[in-house]
């Protein structure tokens, strides 16, 4: 028992025995027992000492990495207030620009709304006088060609006696007349239209009138067309009503054109403005 208790001992000193000495001891077995080099108090002061001076080192080492990352951050840091207060003044500069090219673009719009109500009124004030200007014209469409240009007053003549047999031949006085080039829809074969000029206003409305009666064109004159002359603005307004005003007059229905251009109908006492 004595020898085991010896042994166990034995082993729990060289447990805690320092490394260093035991690798000494057992290097050198023959040394007579003498003390070791270095004991175990001085070797763990040395260690206590390396890592004095590593965690010295250490913390200069974490203050001067820290002072160079502060500093180093402190100029990132200005470096981008100063990109944030350029972008704001850039910012700033291109709001108030924005916000002057807005007003200038809401004036502008102002501005053009007001002119083009302006150059509508002109333009419809310009056909209307156009209009005027050709208030004692008559347009005839599908008289041959085989008459003669200087044929034309005494054939046009004969056909508005025609139409107006009690009229005077006084009354049915022509300024002028003659053929007006084809419209590029017109058929090729088509004859040119007539245009004249009545000297009296009330016979142009007459004849006007009596063509609302296709029986009196008979056979000899069955073929022709007389319309009033207007300007170009006004027979594009009007042909866009051109469906209504077909329908209206199939239906035996009355109308009348009014200024500016629209359509007036009359019906069981109820007049409709369109």
């Amino acid at each position: 028992m004595a020898t085991a208790k010896g042994k166990k001992a034995t082993g729990t000193k060289e447990f805690f025995t320092p490394r260093p000495s035991r690798r000494r001891e057992d290097a050198d077995p023959q040394d007579g027992g003498g003390s070791p080099s270095q004991s175990p108090n001085s070797a763990t002061g040395t260690n206590e000492g390396d890592l004095l001076v590593f965690t010295t080192r250490m913390e200069t080492l974490f203050k001067d990495f820290s002072s160079a990352l502060s500093t180093r951050l402190d100029a990132v840091s200005a470096d981008i207030r100063k990109d944030i207060q350029e972008i704001g003044e850039r910012t700033s500069h291109l709001e108030n620009k924005m916000s002057e090219m807005a007003n200038a673009h809401n004036e502008m719009a102002t501005a053009i709304e007001s002119m083009e109500a302006k150059l509508l009124q002109c333009t419809t004030k310009l056909a209307d006088l156009e209009d005027r200007s050709r208030r004692h014209n008559l347009k005839i469409r599908g008289i041959p060609e085989t008459i003669h240009p200087r044929d034309l007053m005494a054939y046009v003549t004969d056909f508005f006696t025609h139409l107006l047999p009690g009229v005077a031949h006084d009354t049915l006085l022509m300024d002028r007349i003659h053929r007006i080039p084809k419209p590029p829809s017109a058929p090729h074969k088509a004859s040119r239209d007539v245009i004249l000029k009545m000297h009296y206003y009330k016979p142009r409305e007459d004849v006007l009138r009596a063509m609302r009666k296709p029986e009196k064109l008979g056979s000899q004159y069955e073929h022709l067309e007389i319309y009033p002359d207007f300007s170009k603005a006004t027979l594009q307004q009007r042909r866009m009503f051109r469906p209504l005003t077909t329908s209206l007059r199939e239906a035996g229905i009355l109308y009348r054109w009014g200024f500016p251009t629209k359509l007036i109908i009359l019906r069981e006492d109820v007049t409709t403005v369109l």
